[in-house]
């Protein structure tokens, strides 16, 4: 694979990370969707833990599997592929991101798409441009 090959893999895998997220978020944000993180915070308020520390436990589960999978050669669970977990992975470090940048008391400490663009990426500018992430 060359670079080409590499960012439009990039750019396939997280079109289909982007699809998913918006086909599961619906089962958990509520019927107006105006709850992205309802899932996540629900640990917090039942007291089980934090919602960051929620949001690390699932990302760690779904870790433990790729290594699981490196480790075996292959993945147990016959209805979830390597590839589902990865997009898995994807959609949880965008969801903690996310909620991280939307917490009241954030004081700058998440990266948001429009400073990134202060940043001198074109081919970010153009994907953002595009609408196509």
């Amino acid at each position: 694979m060359n670079r080409d090959e590499l960012l439009e893999y990039h750019k396939l895998l997280c079109l289909s990370a982007r699809d998913l997220m918006s086909l599961k978020n619906r089962d958990y944000a509520g019927k107006n969707g105006n709850e992205p993180f309802a899932n996540f915070t629900r640990v917090e308020s039942m007291g089980i833990c934090t919602t960051e520390q929620g949001f690390l436990t699932r990302i760690t589960d779904k870790m433990s599997r790729l290594s699981s999978f490196i480790d075996a050669g292959k993945m147990h669970v016959e209805d979830e592929s390597f590839y589902d977990t990865v997009i898995d992975v994807i959609n949880y470090m965008v969801l903690l991101a996310a909620y991280i940048k939307d917490k009241p008391d954030n004081v700058d400490t998440a990266v948001t798409p429009e400073l990134l663009l202060e940043d001198d990426m074109p081919l970010f500018k153009d994907v953002l441009a595009n609408k196509e992430v």
